[in-house]
């Protein structure tokens, strides 16, 4: 299933296209400034997130901000917890969008030739944070999200998989300020995001120094 920004979401038609572009239009009115706001062009987030995880989950870094490849990005996976490991919302939001509609794992295709499944979440700050590989079906069905839901943090999204480009079973992660006219494109990757220029580092509460590292091991709980 594609729901979103495009395709077709709880409602078809003119209407629905003009109410999900308003909502993204009023929930991304914040981001120039806040980008704007980025002190000494630092690239770390306006707002600080839970990990995406269940409480509980012992998770560990594959690829963090800096060594993931494009650069920008966060990949978690569970190491200890109860699977299916349990994907939540980071912080307060409105999903944007949402495909879980994929099953099949294509490691060491291009990018461009990759099906992913993702959620979306706008939040208030500006900035909106994606979390892609999930579970086939797992976000409208187990989860029963849909497009237009407004989420708590640790607000239950999906499990954790690897469909699309995955070698493994993770949650890849990002915060960012999209473009306010086009925020991303029907595979669901940012748009005008060329070197990761709308990529910001997520600060996390439960880390210290805020910043997750490559193979380093955390525990998700709420803020």
């Amino acid at each position: 299933m594609t729901a979103g920004l495009f395709g077709k979401g709880p409602r078809s038609g003119a209407a629905a296209h003009l109410l999900r572009w308003a909502t993204a239009a009023a929930w991304l009115a914040a981001a120039p400034a806040l980008a704007q706001q980025q002190p000494g062009g630092s690239n770390a987030s306006a707002g600080i997130y839970r990990l995406p995880y269940a409480d509980g989950t012992t998770v560990k870094i594959f690829d963090d901000f800096v060594s993931h490849r494009p650069v920008g990005r966060i990949d978690f996976y569970a190491v200890e917890g109860e699977a299916p490991y349990r994907v939540v919302a980071a912080a307060a939001g409105r999903i944007m969008a949402i495909q879980d509609g994929h099953s099949e794992q294509q490691s060491g295709r291009a990018a461009s030739e990759c099906r992913n499944n993702y959620v979306w979440i706008a939040h208030p700050n500006g900035e909106w944070t994606t979390y892609s590989h999930l579970a086939h079906g797992s976000v409208t069905g187990r989860a029963g999200r849909k497009v237009g839901d407004l989420v708590e943090a640790g607000a239950y999204l999906g499990d954790e998989g690897a469909v699309g480009c995955a070698m493994l079973d993770h949650v890849h992660f990002e915060v960012a300020v999209p473009d306010p006219s086009s925020p991303i494109d029907a595979g669901g990757f940012l748009n005008d995001n060329r070197d990761g220029r709308r990529e910001r580092n997520p600060r996390f509460c439960s880390v210290e120094g805020e910043h997750v590292e490559k193979d380093q091991v955390y525990r998700a709980g709420p803020c």
